[in-house]
């Protein structure tokens, strides 16, 4: 097993009520200061509570916070969507001025329109057909300097550049410039997911950016109404369907679909990629195979390299849920447990993923695992939107990497990843040098 690592914290319980705002604060800083003391220890964690209290239930600060860290009971919890449901809505309403949009719904009737409607405007087979291309296209492009450099930082420089421009275009949102539109996906995406305990100052700060997008695409659904039948992107096609009288395509809620797709999927990339090669860098047996695979373009060989190495540093360390009623999980086993109503649950999918009841021999890098093994993007029914772009887009990036020769970490501070200040979850840079 790896040395933990660093991962995205969740969201915490909603605004303090009057009178309890000094009590909250204190909850919030001791529950901040364990939650750093754990994310420093978090595989091994992980690895205690899987065969000691594989379904940890406590009370702490008048709240019931419950972990769950086996594969299967990681599943069971992202299955029963009304039961643990998702927690973005209240910070979803602040960034969309009280609305919501299918990534913080229950299992309802406008979570199927919705997702199906931005489905028919975002088609899987475009990942392969669209995405794939494009990402090669300017992988490439912004490669270029590099090359005579000799070296490249796999966060900003790269990673990130190529991710804003790809959306961007396919989108059909490109933004003022790619810095703009990439830090305010990050911060937004940060008080979204990174937030455990909903700390007002976040709010405030979150506020003018999240006003900044908006009128950023409402203006852009204004002036492409004047410009039809030009593009071929995301916004064009809603305002199709808009035209057809398909329902939740009204301008406000184009506006928030986007909205949603930008904050979810450009910070994603750059956030994977760089964490992902921090694990490849230390193994140069593994390292060199997937060079190999990449100068062969052997794409699907790229791919199983790349997610088994994300495995070892994923996306998040775990998916955070509301449990609208008491539930037992694994009930009929010797470790069922009864999770209260009101209780903020953590589905450890980082600790899933490591779990030798359900992965084989999990502390080894192995590569072409079965995907339903990963749950790098999420499972059950708030799956990433993105999954079928992430799993070609990645791979294209990183294999455009791995055919640089001599391929290493750069010298000094360079080298190291280095995580934003802010929330500590965003790579800001992983320089490695090559030729």
């Amino acid at each position: 097993m790896t040395t933990p690592r660093r991962g995205p914290p969740g969201r915490g319980a909603g605004a303090p009520q009057h009178g309890q705002g000094s009590t909250m604060a204190e909850t919030r800083s001791t529950g901040a200061k364990i939650f750093d003391w754990l994310k420093s220890k978090m595989d091994t964690a992980f690895l205690i509570l899987r065969n000691t209290l594989p379904i940890l239930v406590v009370r702490f600060g008048g709240r019931t916070y419950a972990l769950v860290t086996r594969f299967d009971d990681v599943q069971e919890v992202l299955q029963r969507p009304n039961v643990f449901n998702v927690t973005y809505a209240p910070k979803i309403a602040v960034i969309m001025q009280g609305d919501n949009i299918f990534l913080g719904m229950r299992d309802e009737p406008d979570f199927t329109r919705d997702k199906t409607t931005m489905r028919m405007a975002a088609p899987r087979a475009e990942a392969v057909a669209r995405v794939k291309p494009e990402t090669a296209r300017i992988t490439a492009e912004v490669m270029q300097p590099a090359l005579q450099r000799g070296r490249v930082d796999l966060a900003m420089e790269l990673t990130q550049e190529v991710t804003t421009r790809l959306f961007g275009a396919y989108f059909g949102t490109p933004g003022a410039s790619v810095k703009e539109i990439s830090d305010q996906a990050r911060s937004l995406f940060g008080y979204m997911f990174a937030d455990l305990f909903d700390d007002p100052d976040r709010k405030t700060a979150a506020e003018p950016v999240a006003e900044a997008m908006r009128c950023y695409l409402e203006a852009a659904i204004a002036a492409r109404k004047k410009d039809r039948g030009r593009h071929d992107d995301i916004l064009e096609r809603c305002l199709q369907l808009q035209d057809g009288g398909a329902p939740g395509m009204s301008d406000r809620q184009i506006r928030n679909n986007l909205i949603g797709l930008i904050v979810g999927a450009l910070p994603q990339p750059p956030m994977v990629i760089p964490q992902l090669f921090d694990v490849l860098l230390d193994r140069k047996k593994e390292l060199a195979e997937a060079q190999a695979a990449a100068r062969a373009d052997d794409d699907a060989a790229v791919s199983r390299y790349v997610f088994e190495a994300s495995r070892f540093f994923p996306l998040t360390p775990g998916l955070f849920r509301n449990c609208e009623e008491s539930y037992r999980v694994a009930a009929g086993t010797l470790r069922a447990r009864t999770i209260p109503k009101g209780a903020f649950v953590m589905a450890a999918t980082r600790s899933a993923m490591f779990d030798g009841r359900r992965v084989a021999n999990p502390r080894r890098f192995v590569p072409g695992r079965p995907d339903y093994q990963y749950m790098h993007f999420g499972y059950g029914m708030h799956e990433c939107f993105g999954l079928y772009m992430n799993r070609v887009m990645i791979p294209e990036i990183c294999k455009a990497v791995l055919k640089l020769p001599d391929l290493r970490r750069a010298r000094g501070a360079d080298g190291t990843l280095r995580m934003d200040e802010d929330f500590g979850i965003f790579p800001m840079n992983l320089t490695v040098e090559f030729g």
